[in-house]
């Protein structure tokens, strides 16, 4: 090539690079790097990926959380439940179950008893903030009954009351409804010893005084609940159902 072509093309290089260096510049409007020639409110490739890649992960995370919640076995008329206290002793055990579970490391927490009378709204609020604890922790819940746990291990269902007995967060409800035979008092203090060795939060709910509470799941098993520094609360006065 000879040096009038190669004149000729530097010319040409130079005359674009000029014309660039003219055209306007216009920051990414959402990490503000500087681009030329773009059109306004432009948003660069990389700040497109990172929120392409934001969506789907807060798809993923709403796909996990519907799982969780339907394999809670929470019931279906409280799977709408919500957190919005009708009474102040409700507002008290609310801002205590968010602060001893949402609030650091789940180890760490006490285990929670709500006793009252019947329809009081004890699962009510117990379900919501189990519905709450999903969402916000992202961690798996699991409600079952004190009838309904026993039978899954009367019935053979090993594998079953396993997941329960291992669950992050178990609310175990309508404890001490019932009078136990020597072989259901036998696995429901395993299940609670397993659960107080593991350091698995339990939420305990029951239509039994504090005093009679602690009669029915005797005297050791009091103790280690104690040990636990297992918070109580009492939700008093009538039934509020028709009104939660």
């Amino acid at each position: 090539m000879n040096s009038k072509k190669i004149n000729e093309i530097s010319a040409i290089i130079l005359k674009l690079n000029r014309e660039r260096e003219l055209l306007p510049k216009t920051p990414c409007i959402r990490c503000g790097a500087v681009y030329r020639g773009k059109e306004e409110n432009f948003i660069c490739s990389s700040c497109l990926e990172k929120e392409r890649e934001i969506k789907e992960e807060n798809k993923r995370r709403e796909s996990f959380i519907r799982f969780l919640i339907d394999e809670s076995n929470i019931p279906r008329r409280y799977k709408e439940a919500k957190l919005s206290p009708k009474t102040e002793e409700q507002r008290v055990i609310i801002n205590n179950l968010k602060k001893n579970f949402l609030e650091g490391d789940l180890k760490g927490s006490n285990d929670i008893l709500i006793i009252g009378s019947i329809g009081t709204g004890k699962t009510y609020i117990s379900c919501a903030f189990g519905l709450e604890f999903i969402r916000e922790k992202v961690k798996e819940v699991k409600y079952i009954t004190e009838y309904q746990l026993l039978e899954l291990y009367f019935q053979k269902n090993y594998s079953e009351y396993k997941i329960f007995r291992q669950s992050k967060l178990l609310i175990l409800d309508e404890l001490g409804k019932r009078k136990l035979a020597d072989w259901q008092r036998v696995q429901l203090e395993e299940l609670l010893s397993f659960r107080y060795n593991e350091m698995l939060p339990t939420i305990f709910i029951s239509n039994l005084t504090q005093s009679q509470f602690k009669e029915f799941i005797g005297e050791r098993l009091s103790d280690r609940l104690k040990e636990n520094r297992i918070k109580s609360f009492a939700l008093i006065g009538e039934s509020l159902r028709g009104r939660i």
